[in-house]
C-alpha cells in the first residue's frame, strides 16, 4: 500500500491500548463517573506496562498511551446508557483478570464486547412492575396516603410502559422525558376526581421519580469537586436539560388535566401506619435491584443501603438539620460502600447507588422548577438553592467517607 503524502500510515494494532479503550468505553456507557473511570484506566495501564492519560466526558473518551512504540492517542464515542450493576461487576472481574495476567488483553477485548452485548438480566414486565412498585413506595415517602399510593402506582405503570416503548424508537426516545412528565401530570390530575381527591403533585412526582436526574446531578457535582471540570459541566448541563424538559411536560400535563376535568382540588392525605415505612423501604430497594440490573443474590446489599441511607438521613436531619443530616447519611453510605468493596471485592457502586438514590434531590429540583413556571419566583429560588446545598452535602460526605475508610478498589 502506497502511503498518501501528508497522511500518516495506520498505526499497528496494540492489544493493550485497544483493551484500555474498550474498557473506558464500557465503563462510560454504564454511567461511571470520570474520576473513577480515569483511575481504573490508569491502574490497568500501569499493570500492563503502559503509561496512559485519559480524558472522558459523558459522550466520549480519549486515551493517550505511551509505550515502547511511541505515543498514540485514541478516541471512542460513548453512548450513555442506564446503570447496569451486573455488567459493571463482570467488567470489574475482567480487568482484574487482565492485570493479573490470567487473561490476555486480546481476550479481554473480546470479553468486554461479549459483556456489552448481553441482554437485560430481567424481562420487560419485571422492569415495568418495578416502576409501579417504586412509584407507590415513593408516594409514601413524600407524604402520601392510600389514595396517593394507588394513583402513583398507576402513573408509574404508564410511565414504565412509555419508557419501554420509546426506547425502541429512535425519534420517540428523544421525547421520553417530555412525554413522561406530560403523562404523569395528566394522569395525576384526571385520576383525582374519580378517587375523591388527593395530593396530585405527590402522585405525579412519585410516578416519574425514576426518571428524575437527581443521581446524574449528584455524579456531576462529584466530578466537579474532583476537578474533572469538563465532564462534570457536561453532565450537569445534561441533568438540568432533562429536568427542564420533564418540568415543561409536567406543566403542560397539569394544564391539560385542568381543561379536561376542571380545577383540581388538593385534599390532604391520610397517613398510614408506621409499619408501612420499613415495608416500603424493603420493597423499593428490592425493585432497585431490577432497575439497576443487579443479580437478585445482591439484593441484600441494596436493602442494607436503603435502610442505612433513609434512617441516617432522617435521624441526622431531626437532630442536626437537613444539610448536616444529609452529610451524615452520605458519610454513612460512602463508608459502608468502601467497607463492602474491601470485604467482598465488589464494586463500591453496588451499595452506593441505591443508598444515594434515597438522598438525591431530584424531586426537590422538579418542585423548584414548577414553582418558577407558576411565577412563584422567591420560593422557587429557595427550593433550587436547597437542591444545590443537598447535592453539595452528598458530595462532601462521599469525599469524607474516603478519608474515614479509604477505598481499596478503584471501581
Amino acid at each position: 500500500m502506497t502511503p498518501i503524502p501528508g497522511i500518516s500510515p495506520p498505526r499497528p494494532e496494540e492489544p493493550r491500548a485497544r483493551f484500555l479503550l474498550e474498557l473506558a468505553r464500557a465503563l462510560g456507557t454504564y454511567g461511571t463517573s470520570a474520576n473513577r473511570l480515569e483511575e481504573v484506566v490508569a491502574v490497568c495501564a500501569d499493570d500492563l506496562g503502559l503509561r496512559a492519560q485519559t480524558f472522558s466526558t459523558p459522550t466520549s473518551v480519549f486515551v493517550s498511551v505511551e509505550s515502547e512504540h511511541g505515543l498514540s492517542t485514541y478516541l471512542a464515542r460513548v453512548v450513555p446508557g442506564e446503570v447496569n450493576l451486573c455488567k459493571m461487576m463482570q467488567i470489574d472481574r475482567l480487568f482484574n483478570h487482565v492485570i493479573d495476567n490470567t487473561l490476555s488483553p486480546e481476550d479481554g477485548v473480546k470479553e468486554i464486547k461479549r459483556i456489552v452485548e448481553l441482554p437485560s438480566a430481567y424481562p420487560s414486565w419485571m422492569t415495568i412492575a418495578s416502576f409501579l412498585i417504586v412509584s407507590s413506595c415513593v408516594s409514601y415517602f413524600l407524604g402520601g396516603g392510600p389514595k396517593e399510593l394507588v394513583a402513583s402506582g398507576l402513573v408509574g405503570l404508564v410511565v414504565g410502559i412509555l419508557v419501554l416503548f420509546t426506547g425502541r424508537n429512535r425519534e420517540f426516545s428523544r421525547l421520553m422525558e417530555f412525554l413522561s412528565g406530560f403523562m404523569a401530570a395528566l394522569l395525576a390530575g384526571v385520576l383525582a376526581a374519580p378517587m375523591g381527591g388527593y395530593m396530585p403533585a405527590v402522585v405525579a412526582i412519585a410516578g416519574m421519580i425514576i426518571l428524575l436526574p437527581g443521581l446524574t446531578f449528584t455524579i456531576a457535582m462529584v466530578e466537579l469537586a474532583t476537578k474533572h471540570v469538563v465532564s462534570g459541566t457536561a453532565r450537569l448541563a445534561g441533568a438540568v436539560m432533562v429536568l427542564l424538559v420533564i418540568g415543561f411536560g409536567f406543566v403542560i400535563g397539569q394544564h391539560t388535566a385542568e381543561l379536561l376535568v376542571g380545577s383540581i382540588e388538593t385534599v390532604p392525605s391520610t397517613r398510614m401506619g408506621w409499619y408501612i415505612e420499613p415495608i416500603a423501604i424493603l420493597i423499593s430497594t428490592i425493585c432497585m435491584t431490577i432497575l439497576f440490573q443487579a443479580k437478585m443474590r445482591h439484593a441484600w446489599v441494596m436493602i442494607i443501603a436503603g435502610f442505612l441511607s433513609f434512617y441516617s438521613a432522617r435521624y441526622g436531619s431531626s437532630l442536626l438539620g437537613t444539610e448536616v443530616g444529609t452529610l451524615v447519611a452520605a458519610i454513612s453510605v460512602g463508608t459502608a460502600s468502601n467497607f463492602y468493596a474491601r470485604t467482598f471485592d465488589r464494586p463500591a457502586l453496588t451499595l452506593m447507588l441505591p443508598g444515594l438514590l434515597m438522598l438525591v434531590p431530584g424531586s426537590l429540583g422538579l418542585k423548584s422548577l414548577q414553582l418558577f413556571l407558576d411565577n412563584n419566583t422567591v420560593t422557587g429560588v429557595q427550593s433550587a438553592f436547597t437542591v444545590v446545598i443537598v447535592a453539595v452535602a452528598i458530595v462532601v460526605g462521599l469525599l469524607l467517607a474516603n478519608v474515614v475508610l479509604p477505598p481499596r478498589k478503584v471501581l
